[in-house]
């Protein structure tokens, strides 16, 4: 079965960080390293036949039903699902967990034996054998 490795992000509220400085939350430059940035980068790769199965198995284990999920346009609006509609890979995702807005950012085929490369920000792959070597060595 092919694996696809999904890529979404973390984003912070504009204006966050001033707000819990306002209010006490943390004291400037000692905040968190995670509130440092405006966005959290993650992937995670889903076994499955099929992007928009693999899209389905991913958001099951980020929010509890599918009304938690809206799509972007390209206006900016969020829209909610309709009906039992397949989730499509090329478009944009949002929903929250853990109270923090999430973002899909897109979904690549993972070549099997292939790792994310370490050095290049994800945009690539390289062995498994060589990024878990460099991983280890830093």
């Amino acid at each position: 079965m092919p694996t696809f490795r999904v890529y979404y992000v973390e984003r912070m509220p504009r204006g966050a960080r001033d707000w819990m400085r306002t209010y006490g939350m943390s004291r400037v430059g000692a905040e968190p390293e995670e509130t440092r940035h405006e966005e959290v980068e993650w992937e995670e790769e889903v076994e499955a036949r099929s992007a928009a199965e693999a899209l389905d198995t991913f958001f099951r284990e980020h929010v509890t039903d599918r009304t938690q999920v809206m799509w972007v346009d390209e206006a900016g609006e969020s829209h909610q699902l309709r009906g039992i509609e397949d989730y499509e890979s090329e478009k944009p995702y949002i929903w929250i967990e853990d109270d923090k807005l999430m973002a899909y950012q897109g979904m690549d085929e993972v070549t099997p034996g292939m790792a994310t490369c370490p050095l290049c920000g994800g945009a690539g792959e390289v062995v498994a054998e060589v990024a878990d070597e460099f991983q280890a060595a830093e």
